[in-house]
């Protein structure tokens, strides 16, 4: 009987959806079916029937719609679900996204951006509810599920400028394919005789050139910093980052400053430098005289600090970079001039499938790692099980480290502690993280997570180590 009412359940939310219960039975009529004085085949007999008569009129509503989409320019893409109501009774969040730009396995491809949706990325402080800022309707609407977040998405598109595909340089390669089909793609590719995919284009709304990217939207960036005692290098660095405007350049929606051991001294360099900064950007300053956070539970604060955020994304998708106290970036580096462009690339790296974005260089065995350029910028990438995690500058997606890593943060034990200064952690209850993620305390070593690194070519590095406390 569980089943059938189940069953019963999602008939009428098919035929529901099909304007009203005529294909069906009526809520007199159900409701007497279910009842125990009919036999249980007769009910699942006429539950069969109806249920029938139901999706062969689905399909008819469908393929309906689908013929009719190509001579309107109104037609929205709808789910055969009882998500209708929701869709009219929720306002949908607005989701700005570009073109894909791909080439060929022996092409690099290289977008030149919309600059409406460049100033998406800019905005300071964002508001992901409120972003009307142009673009062309897709006519795709998501609906809500536990996985996209509670509110529908409305996809709007913002065709790039342009898209080359060029042969590399010295700091962005290819990175060839064995594969037959992914080597041959292009535009004549898709348009090939045989595919017969001219006819369609030319009804479209899109056309190969400009299919919108939808898996890659703006995300929002809070930087992260962890210092331990060392008041020079704090201010030494903070400084160096505001000469070099790193904040706005970045749209950083927020500056989480985290003090271990907070000192008066600490405290000092903060107010003073506040000040300079004159409101300019947002700035929070954390920790206290006993507080001692190692970075993993320093990156978990940072991200659920995020997610209260009103700059926060509506699904927590938050990136945190996450900086010690002693990274400068240096006066030459030539990374400066399109320092913008490498964290739009960072953005899109992080939506497809690299979590932890590292913008220093890679020491890994070149034979165990790819070229992975992304929106016109170089990377090269790996795997965790071939590369160490490392507390250098690095992008991290906050929804993956909440999910995969907090766990090990929050594992408050003994075995935590030890490590090769094990008496000073047991008094403090302090964990080496890196060391931890090294030697297999946390599931690191045997897991395939992508990581990508910046490097050093086309302009020396980012970010370089510079200490001033001795």
């Amino acid at each position: 009987m569980v089943v059938l009412n189940r069953h019963a359940k999602v008939e009428e939310e098919y035929c529901g959806l099909l304007g009203g219960g005529n294909a069906s039975m009526n809520g007199a009529t159900k409701s007497a079916s279910m009842r125990h004085t009919a036999p249980a085949i007769a009910r699942d007999s006429r539950f069969s029937t109806a249920i029938l008569v139901c999706g062969v009129f689905l399909l008819g509503v469908l393929y309906g719609s689908h013929s009719s989409s190509n001579s309107s320019n109104n037609a929205v893409t709808t789910f055969p679900f009882n998500v209708a109501a929701t869709l009219k009774s929720t306002t949908p969040r607005d989701v700005h996204v570009g073109s894909m730009c791909r080439c060929g396995s022996q092409k690099v491809p290289m977008p030149d951006v919309n600059k409406e949706l460049l100033s998406l990325y800019h905005q300071v402080p964002k508001n992901p509810l409120d972003m009307s800022a142009g673009g062309q309707d897709t006519r795709v609407i998501q609906p809500p599920s536990k996985a996209t977040g509670s509110d529908p998405k409305r996809f709007l598109h913002h065709p790039v400028e342009g898209c080359q595909c060029f042969d590399g340089d010295g700091r962005i390669m290819p990175e060839p394919t064995s594969d037959q089909f992914m080597s041959k793609l292009s535009r004549d590719y898709f348009l090939r005789p045989n595919n017969q995919c001219q006819e369609s284009e030319a009804e479209s709304q899109f056309n190969w050139d400009q299919m919108p990217d939808f898996g890659v939207e703006d995300l929002p960036i809070f930087v992260g910093v962890l210092s331990f005692k060392s008041p020079l290098s704090l201010n030494n660095t903070l400084h160096n980052w505001l000469k070099h405007n790193l904040f706005h350049r970045i749209a950083a929606q927020d500056v989480m400053v985290q003090l271990n051991h907070r000192s008066q001294e600490d405290d000092e360099i903060m107010y003073d430098f506040q000040k300079k900064l004159n409101n300019r950007h947002p700035m929070t300053i954390l920790g206290d005289e006993e507080e001692n956070l190692h970075p993993g539970l320093a990156i978990s604060n940072f991200c659920r600090r995020a997610e209260q955020h009103p700059s926060s994304h509506p699904n927590g998708e938050n990136l945190v970079l996450f900086l010690e106290k002693d990274w400068i970036i240096p006066d030459g580096s030539g990374k400066l001039f399109y320092l913008e462009s490498i964290f739009r690339s960072a953005i899109a790296l992080s939506q497809r499938g690299v979590p932890y974005v590292s913008l220093r260089s890679s020491q890994v065995d070149g034979s165990k790692s790819w070229r992975c350029p992304a929106e016109g910028i170089g990377w090269r990438c790996t795997t965790a099980h071939q590369h160490r995690w490392t507390n250098h500058p690095v992008l991290i997606s906050c929804n993956w480290f909440l999910r995969y890593l907090e766990p090990f943060v929050l594992l408050n034990d003994p075995i935590m502690y030890c490590g090769s200064s094990s008496v000073h952690r047991k008094r403090d209850g302090y964990c080496d993280w890196e060391e931890a993620l090294q030697d297999g305390r946390v599931a690191w070593t045997n897991s395939q997570w992508v990581m990508a690194h910046l490097g050093n070519t086309g302009g020396g590095p980012l970010f370089v180590h510079h200490e001033v406390d001795k």
